[in-house]
């Protein structure tokens, strides 16, 4: 087998093309806590802009992470049993970030 073989079939690899894209793990964990309108979305992530989300949302919907449904004039995203089966990585990250990336002067 040749050396492209193998890392194009890691499995590792074909996780962090989806989950090392920008804003998706965090999308996930926002999720995690319940269904969420796209501007709540919006709102708890600083620095994103509404054609990222909408992007990224759409991309996660098309690879059966997260899910939309509607009530009345509202539009809910949800995970999926796919997206939620996340959750133990979510928590992986966020316990090793807290262990060591130090909090920046102005996060104190």
């Amino acid at each position: 087998m040749r050396r492209a073989e193998v890392y194009v079939e890691c499995p590792v690899v074909k996780a962090w093309r989806i989950l090392g894209r920008p804003w998706r793990l965090v999308i996930i964990e926002r999720l995690l806590h319940g269904p969420r309108k796209f501007n709540d979305l919006l709102w708890s992530m600083p620095g994103i802009s509404s054609r990222t989300l909408s992007k990224a949302l759409r991309e996660l919907e098309e690879l059966g992470i997260v899910a939309r449904k509607t009530e009345g004039r509202h539009v809910y995203y949800y995970l999926t049993e796919k997206g939620r089966d996340l959750a133990e990585v979510v928590e992986a990250v966020r316990k090793w970030a807290e262990k060591w990336m130090p909090p920046r002067a102005a996060e104190q």
